[in-house]
């Protein structure tokens, strides 16, 4: 009796580890253990304009507090290892674009603002595009919770601006919240995801 040929299921692809987010997060932790990089890494402005530019980048890893450090951290290593496990190149490319975008944002539009530091603007854009990836491409999650991230998000930054003191950090000391930070980062964001949004295929005559 003959018999059918067996018949695999065809194996899903591999998903692709989140190591540019968790190198990130170690690097930021190593900042923080070691406050005697801070100097040389810092966002600051007056430094930056005199052409040390990799404080453009490197300001964002750098905290001020205990509570600053974990809550940026939380956030940033959920929403970006979610985002880079589902885009992975284009995570990895947000990642060296959105930084300096903040930090030139930064410039122009708080030339008051001598240092900066923490990664919650880089954080924001990641949830941003986040939101968006999974708003139009995963039909499987309800809608309605990545449209109450997106305006977690908002209401978050309008609180922060209203009152002028950070949300979540509870050991703040001197240092004030800068709003326009996150609405840059989350600004990148959505350009982000508008750049590298999967074009659909045009239909057949």
């Amino acid at each position: 009796m003959a018999t059918e040929p067996e018949t695999t299921a065809p194996t899903p692809p591999a998903r692709a580890l989140p190591v540019a987010t968790l190198a990130i997060a170690l690097v930021s932790a190593v900042i923080f253990c070691v406050p005697a990089l801070n100097r040389g890494l810092l966002y600051h402005r007056d430094q930056i304009l005199h052409g040390q530019v990799w404080r453009a980048w490197t300001g964002h890893l750098v905290h001020y507090s205990s509570s600053h450090f974990l809550w940026n951290l939380v956030i940033f290593v959920a929403a970006g290892c979610w985002l880079e496990l589902v885009r992975p190149r284009s995570a990895r490319w947000f990642y060296l674009a959105c930084p300096p975008v903040i930090a030139a944002t930064l410039l122009i539009g708080e030339p008051t603002l001598l240092v900066y530091a923490g990664l919650s603007g880089l954080a924001s854009g990641v949830l941003v595009f986040l939101a968006f990836v999974q708003l139009s491409e995963n039909n499987a999650e309800p809608a309605w919770f990545w449209v109450g991230v997106f305006g977690l998000v908002i209401v978050k930054i309008a609180l922060e601006t209203v009152t002028g003191a950070p949300l979540l950090v509870h050991d703040s000391g001197n240092f004030r919240v800068v709003p326009l930070a996150h609405i840059s980062g989350g600004c990148s964001g959505i350009l982000a995801w508008a750049i590298t949004r999967p074009v659909p295929p045009v239909p057949a005559a």
